[in-house]
């Protein structure tokens, strides 16, 4: 018998192992396994099992161990991994460990040790790489292997090898792919008279307290929590338990309480249109039958209570639905809605939460105790056996599409999904992705609408001011932040008591510190982009690779210190509109607030609860929140997106518009626009002022057929990275001569420098391939991969890639 197993970061199919028979029983699909690959012990997945091989035997390894006693897996996430490898051009054994939980697939953990013959030798007499790792340990004496090569310099792991061979070091490996604890420890009384209990234990004052606390409560109790609430230690609580005071046991930790943001209201009563759409979803869920759908609804029109509705009626089949949001930020407004209704039945996954708890909870959904899922792309890996539905909210975002391997779509891959298991798929959103527009044209998905505000009204009236006609503001080089209308209608809005959105592209204070002297740029020592000035730490960051410098008092190219920090961010934002309405609270909801603990939770529920009254953010404010305080909303420049060298820019532009647009307005008082442009006759601001979704979309499909590009064509993009230029240079002109000539229906762009040039000390190269077909551009990309490249420079293959940056 034998068994294909995949491994993670080592080859791109499974390998074959030959199984022990006193492990043939346990041997099956979707377990974890132990098996020897090179001089090392891994952990992988059995993704297939078979009687005979073609390979020598000889040649053939055997399992050591088989690590669970069921499967991990369902047979339907087997099958999105099969493709997510084959589609994403990424191993099958990387796949596999994107979809399970984090650390079941992790590798050993090596630490290398110095010996005292390591010690006792002089570093420099040894030859190459070898004295320099050497001379590493000798310093720290023990060191993790990776830690240990990376600090030398090392490419492999030879010269290590080297040292431990010639008794200089040695390597000890601990196992890191166990499951985090799933249970924890408890006590509670035992059926025994408390008075009986508390006169046996009459010289031990501490164990009394325990005794009287659990007493008191009336409950079994955590370990953990006896030991706060008494001041006892686990080791008294032990003690106790083997002087049978009290008994331990095992059970499942509670689940922590999340922060949700809470809907106001509950159920109400559909409107036709929602009847109609509800209606249509739950005729696909009677038969049973594979069934995709656009739900276009304007902002604020309910389509969170539709699909809520068609959760209800999946449930009631015994069946189980996922809601899947763009990102983590959103996941709060979106688990409350589902929670309120759905109760303890629902399960959050994403990638936020500890091990431990992401663990807990895929496990609830694994044993069907919880029934509805919410969360970002990777909740689309829950591990349902009997899914009946996937919500895709907000389809368009491009936070569907992961930025490192395996870069699938989840919102593609939903629908891949939903066809496999035969089942409704509700793609929703106020502003249909160019793709998801496609596939209604071409009668590959049925269109649902909903045109009207559930809370009565219309959609917000929106004004659009011309910046060019705009005074400028002191200190801003020409440029204006808050226009004269934009100044009028925020002191009017909060003189009111209500609420602003306003959206500001850029975090930070400036994106540019120029030099006014010699016109020098302070930029990141590793990337080709400028350092922004950031006012609040007082420094300069790398938006890229992190890098942080001190804010300098003169030009370090020409010393002088007419030092000008241009353009501006969230916080230049935040400090003019408290120069011009000083005392009105404010916040800046940005990826700097999100990286502090608490910071999203702190953001949202003050702004939910009206002590913020201003929110200032980037597009994390546009998306799906519902503040039914806000009636005016301000986009302080339309234009940050269209000059990107991107096809998608102006459809990414349009979106942002009508959905920040959509913030306003949704309570019982009308909202308000203002969208402030240096462009106002761009088709993608003029269309959104009037939320002309429909115009918008076959305007863009033009464009994209006439250039020949996706969803009329498919892309790849293939980006070659290396710290030696001309390496990466020549790896991508090999690509391009690998798939030279190119046949009919391809188009070849490049290879050229991508927009971002360097980032992380790494030049990039790149090349864009257009095919008519999936089939087509698989063949070429088969061809580039069969090239060997050298060790220095890395490939990156993104199929259906959202940037092109």
């Amino acid at each position: 018998m034998y068994a294909k197993v995949a491994i993670p970061k080592s080859a791109p199919n499974a390998l074959t192992y030959s199984v022990p028979v006193e492990l043939e029983g346990f041997t099956v699909p979707g377990v974890r396994v132990r098996v020897p690959l090179r001089n090392k012990t891994v952990t992988g997945v059995v993704v297939e099992v078979e009687s005979t091989t073609e390979l020598e035997s000889k040649t053939i390894r055997s399992l050591i161990e088989v690590v669970d006693p069921e499967p991990l897996l369902p047979p339907h996430l087997f099958f999105l991994a099969d493709f997510v490898a084959s589609y994403y051009r990424c191993p099958l054994g990387d796949t596999l460990a994107t979809i399970l939980p984090a650390g079941l697939l992790r590798a050993d953990g090596e630490v290398a040790r110095l010996t005292p013959a390591g010690a006792a030798t002089d570093s420099e007499s040894l030859p190459g790489k070898r004295g320099t790792v050497l001379s590493e340990l000798q310093a720290a004496i023990k060191l993790r292997v990776p830690t240990l090569l990376a600090r030398a310099g090392a490419t492999g792991r030879g010269p290590l090898d080297a040292l431990v061979e010639s008794g200089f070091a040695t390597i000890s490996t601990s196992r890191r792919d166990r499951s985090p604890e799933a249970e924890v420890a408890a006590v509670k009384l035992p059926d025994v008279p408390i008075e009986q209990l508390l006169e046996r234990c009459q010289r031990a004052p501490r164990r009394r307290e325990v005794l009287d606390w659990l007493a008191e409560q009336g409950r079994p109790a955590l370990v953990a929590e006896v030991c706060a609430e008494v001041g006892c230690s686990p080791s008294t609580l032990r003690a106790m338990d083997a002087a049978g005071l009290l008994l331990r046991f095992k059970q499942p930790p509670p689940r922590r309480q999340r922060w949700v943001l809470k809907p106001a209201g509950g159920r109400h009563v559909l409107t036709d249109e929602q009847q109609e759409v509800v209606g249509a979803v739950g005729g696909a869920l009677a038969e049973n039958k594979y069934a995709p759908f656009l739900l276009e609804g304007i902002t604020g029109s309910g389509k969170t209570e539709v699909y809520l509705r068609c959760l209800e009626e999946v449930l009631a089949r015994g069946r189980s639905g996922l809601v899947l949001v763009p990102e983590i930020g959103l996941t709060p407004a979106a688990s409350g809605a589902v929670e309120r209704r759905f109760g303890s039945q629902t399960a959050v996954l994403h990638s936020a939460l500890s091990e431990g708890d992401r663990w807990r909870e895929w496990r609830r959904i694994r044993e069907g105790r919880a029934r509805v899922v919410v969360g970002p792309r990777s909740a689309l890996f829950a591990p349902f056996e009997n899914l009946g539905l996937i919500v895709v909210d907000e389809e368009h975002d491009a936070a569907y599409k992961q930025q490192e391997a395996p870069r699938y779509n989840a919102r593609d891959l939903s629908l891949v999904t939903a066809q496999h298991l035969g089942i409704p798929v509700v793609l929703s959103t106020a502003t249909p992705s160019v793709e998801a527009s496609a596939l209604v044209e071409r009668g590959l998905a049925g269109h649902l609408r909903l045109t009207r505000r559930v809370a009565g009204g219309t959609l917000p009236e929106v004004e659009l001011v011309d910046l060019r006609g705009e005074p400028p503001e002191p200190g801003e080089q020409g440029r204006t932040l808050f226009s004269r209308r934009l100044r009028e209608l925020l002191g009017e809005t909060v003189d009111r008591g209500e609420q602003v959105i306003l959206l500001m592209q850029r975090r930070g204070w400036a994106p540019i510190l120029l030099c006014r002297d010699c016109g020098h740029r302070i930029q990141c020592p590793s990337c080709s982009v400028s350092l922004v000035v950031h006012q609040r730490s007082g420094d300069l960051r790398c938006h890229y690779c992190d890098h942080r410098a001190s804010n300098p008092k003169s030009c370090p190219s020409c010393a002088g210190d007419l030092l000008d920090a241009v353009g501006a961010g969230t916080e230049k934002v935040a400090h003019h509109l408290e120069q011009f309405l000083p005392g009105v609270k404010s916040a800046i909801l940005d990826r700097d607030t999100v990286r502090r603990r608490s910071g999203l939770q702190d953001t949202l529920g003050a702004f939910a609860a009206g002590t913020v009254q201003v929110l200032i953010g980037t597009q994390m404010v546009a998306k799906g929140h519902h503040f039914p305080n806000v009636t005016l909303t301000g986009v302080i420049s339309a234009d940050a997106m269209l000059g990107l060298p991107d096809f998608r820019a102006s459809e990414r532009t349009f979106q942002l518009l009508t959905q920040v647009a959509g913030r306003s307005g949704r309570g019982q008082r009308p909202g308000r626009v203002v969208i402030q442009t240096y462009y106002p006759d761009h088709p993608s601001v003029r269309l959104a002022c009037h939320h002309d979704v429909t115009t918008f979309l076959s305007e863009e499909l033009v464009f994209r057929r006439s250039f020949g590009y996706p969803p009329v064509t498919r892309l790849a993009l293939v980006r070659f990275e290396a710290a030696n230029e001309r390496l990466c240079r020549e790896a991508a002109e090999a690509a391009a001569k690998a798939v030279s000539p190119v046949p009919e229906r391809v188009r070849l762009r490049g290879p050229a420098p991508a927009p971002l040039e360097r980032i992380r000390n790494h030049w990039r190269w790149q090349l864009l391939l257009t095919a008519a077909n999936r089939e087509l551009l698989r063949e070429l990309l088969e061809k580039i991969e069969g090239l060997a490249l050298p060790k220095s420079v890395r490939r990156i293959i993104d199929v259906d890639p959202t940037s092109t940056l």
